[in-house]
């Protein structure tokens, strides 16, 4: 498996298009660990989707990626003109997940990186430039994990950017787990979630309030299972289901 992850990076590598590697992959093999490909344009996209659709090497297995595939090929993914993003898996020699993936806001390496959670992710290869982008400051040595200050979210957030940002709090659990220390993160995500409790409602409308409630709910959970999981570093599998609903709904 780790040779086929190997091969596959090396292959995106070898494309030349306008876009970078990034994610897990970039730090050595994790079982079950993903190749993530950000192209900066949809055109960028559209070349390395075709580049993979061709290439007996690469598959696409998932129905739900079938389908977003077949609407990508015919033009008709909806999705993309409501939130700006188009993301496709292929599978690598049947065996190693490849994202490739289109965010309208992401234009370079630093763009990209500067938008994840953690500093330990924010590195990436350029694959047009032939350039790495390191922005972990030691912390894929130490393996201390820190929250990415580069990403502008995490400083004075609106009420909706916390929402976005707590989508990615799952993510700590899966790093811890492949022996990376991240309370840092889990704390400055309690931060935020403690801004959601403590937000005064200033709007004359009785449906944000009732949304501003089931947000306040959902993450007063949330802050439950994060300190409980700072005190043991450990979280059963119906708790992390709760979790993943709960971020769900704010």
């Amino acid at each position: 498996m780790e040779e086929n992850q190997k091969l596959a990076i090396q292959w995106v590598k070898d494309q030349k298009i306008r876009g970078c590697l990034t994610g897990s992959c970039l730090l050595g093999y994790f079982e079950g660990s993903d190749v993530d490909f950000f192209a900066y344009s949809e055109a960028a996209f559209t070349q390395m989707f075709y580049a993979m659709y061709y290439n007996p090497m690469f598959q696409i297995l998932d129905p739900l990626e079938k389908w977003k595939a077949d609407k990508f090929i015919e033009k008709k993914l909806d999705s993309y003109s409501k939130t700006r993003l188009i993301t496709i898996k292929f599978m690598f020699n049947t065996c190693i997940p490849i994202n490739i993936i289109y965010k309208s806001h992401c234009t370079d390496g630093y763009s990209v990186i500067s938008s994840f959670d953690m500093d330990v992710i924010a590195k990436c290869y350029d694959t047009f430039i032939q350039q790495e982008i390191d922005l972990t400051y030691g912390s894929t040595v130490s393996k201390v994990v820190s929250w990415n200050r580069h990403n502008q979210n995490f400083c004075d957030p609106e009420l909706w950017q916390i929402s976005r940002i707590l989508r990615q709090l799952e993510r700590v659990i899966k790093y811890h787990k492949r022996g990376y220390n991240t309370d840092a993160v889990v704390h400055k995500y309690i931060d935020l979630i403690n801004q959601v409790q403590e937000f005064q409602n200033i709007f004359n409308s009785d449906n944000f309030s009732e949304k501003l409630k089931i947000r306040k709910n959902n993450t007063k959970i949330v802050k439950q299972i994060c300190l409980k999981w700072l005190e043991t570093h450990e979280i059963a599998d119906e708790t992390l289901e709760l979790l993943k609903e709960k971020i769900k709904e704010i």
